[in-house]
């Protein structure tokens, strides 16, 4: 999608109950605007599935365009009011030092043989905790950072595929903790991940605005509040319907090393980006139910 086509899905872009918003003032987000950008989406072209690793009907994120004054207004509507479900919200913000061991022991537990994505112990996190999920590494320069992962029902796909594009997280403990909600309580009770940089470089975090999994839900299962979408439904209505594709608009967020997102993985469409970005980073990260403003600074 060119600069056009991103400036015509901005022009048509509008709020509603399953918008994922932004958990921040306007003036933050004025202040830290050029750490965002903004871009469109496409499905994995032939050449990206034989060439790049996407599996079919991967669903990638375009090169972004700055966030210039004149789009930032087309986002501001999606900046959360004070009534907006956390289970909706992006925030964002910073660990403070006293975690320094904390998030030493939390990846080194994530290196060991043994450990299983999604089933790691639960961590202090100031006056929250959170279970942690992995680490996840990746290298810089890549468009996305999602990889298939046998360990991961839904990342591991009978493809020679390497990467996952953008998706909704589905998962699920025997405790009984995830995403994996029905639509009338996911939003309140549903876990959100906090994404924690390590460094050594900068990443980007790429989300969508306007295709939630409630949105998907009301296009492929309309009145059926048992309905938990998939990725692969996306991926086909996706590729039934191509229209949908040029009005979806993802934000995309650049953390340096440090910074966090509060990120509501089971509903908003997503996945991490190296673009631009030369060195390599690693992401620790973390899920529970975090409520808003858990970790935001000025």
């Amino acid at each position: 999608m060119g600069t056009d086509s991103v400036d015509a899905a901005l022009g048509s872009l509008h709020v509603d109950d399953r918008s994922i918003r932004l958990d921040c003032p306007g003036a933050w987000l004025r202040m830290h605007r050029h750490r965002l950008s903004v871009c469109g989406v496409h499905l994995a072209t032939p050449e990206e599935v034989a060439h790049g690793g996407f599996a079919e009907h991967a669903i990638v994120p375009d090169a972004p365009v700055p966030l210039t004054t004149r789009r930032s207004r087309c986002i501001t509507p999606f900046l959360a009011a004070p009534g907006t479900p956390a289970g909706l919200c992006v925030g964002f913000g910073r660990l403070s030092r006293s975690h320094h061991r904390m998030v030493a022991a939390a990846s080194e537990e994530a290196t060991r043989p043994d450990f299983v994505p999604h089933y790691g112990s639960r961590y202090a996190l100031g006056s929250h905790s959170g279970r942690l999920v992995d680490v996840l590494t990746a290298r810089g320069g890549t468009r996305t950072t999602t990889v298939m992962d046998p360990r991961i029902a839904q990342y591991s796909e009978p493809t020679a595929a390497r990467w996952v594009g953008m998706h909704y997280d589905n998962a699920w403990t025997s405790q009984g903790e995830g995403e994996r909600y029905l639509r009338d309580v996911r939003v309140a009770c549903a876990d959100r991940r906090v994404i924690h940089n390590l460094g050594p470089g900068a990443r980007s975090l790429v989300f969508a605005l306007n295709m939630s999994a409630l949105h998907l839900s009301d296009k492929v299962r309309p009145g059926d509040s048992r309905n938990v979408p998939s990725t692969k439904q996306l991926r086909d209505f996706l590729a039934e319907h191509p229209a949908e594709v040029l009005n979806i608009v993802c934000l995309v967020w650049t953390t340096e090393v440090g910074d966090l997102v509060v990120l509501p993985a089971g509903l908003a469409l997503h996945d991490g980006s190296m673009e631009g970005h030369p060195y390599s980073s690693s992401a620790l990260v973390f899920a529970g139910n975090f409520p808003r403003g858990a970790f935001s600074q000025a």
